[in-house]
């Protein structure tokens, strides 16, 4: 399972390997930024976040700093009631796609961003609308296969091995979600023999929780 994003200043790769989740991003020259393979066990929680980061303020002072280069280049023909030149039309259209340009570029790959939170790192992806789709289902087909993983290498349980060892794999793996509060209720009473950890009271005294053998 893979997923990948190229742009004109990063490409980015996500494989799904047998024991850890790859992450490679590479700059617009091919460099390799990262290269890192996370282990399944570091991996949880993962969550995806979407972020607008548009710069308006610089924006603003781009597009201001823009009006006043123009006003003070045009200043001669208006004082003198010269009709403007061709070549400043021109000029002036071209620098208006320009802008224009860089503003739906910047949108697309900048300042839309989808965040991928894992246990150990953040990885920033531009939030292409072509990708969306596929980077949410690749995020839930990884949040399952590290489950799934997990469950099948850490929820088996000898209740004739060292108990404690494994109550905490238990309550390791259910607080990162892998297993339920029924499953790992059950995993535990398997282990202790306790249908229950919490204390009984009867008749204001306090009895031990009932065991299953």
């Amino acid at each position: 399972m893979q997923f990948q994003q190229s742009q004109l200043t990063r490409s980015t790769q996500f494989t799904v390997r047998e024991h850890g989740f790859f992450v490679s991003q590479r700059d617009g020259r091919g460099q390799v930024d990262i290269a890192v393979e996370i282990p399944y066990e570091e991996l949880l929680p993962i969550r995806l976040e979407y972020r607008n980061t548009v710069p308006q303020r610089q924006l603003l002072w781009l597009l201001g700093g823009v009006i006043y280069v123009g006003l003070h280049w045009v200043r001669p023909f208006l004082a003198s009631d010269q009709p403007l030149p061709d070549d400043v039309w021109f000029w002036a259209f071209g620098l208006g796609a320009a802008l224009v340009a860089f503003f739906l570029y910047g949108l697309h790959n900048w300042w839309h961003q989808a965040i991928l939170h894992t246990g150990r790192l953040q990885l920033v992806l531009a939030d292409h609308p072509r990708d969306r789709r596929q980077f949410r289902d690749f995020t839930q087909k990884l949040d399952a296969h590290t489950k799934n993983y997990l469950r099948q290498e850490y929820a088996a349980i000898n209740p004739l091995g060292y108990i404690e060892p494994q109550l905490r794999r238990v309550a390791w793996l259910r607080d990162l979600g892998v297993l339920s509060a029924a499953e790992a209720r059950t995993l535990n009473t398997r282990l202790t023999g306790r249908v229950s950890e919490r204390t009984i009271r009867s008749m204001g005294q306090r009895l031990e929780p009932l065991y299953v053998n």
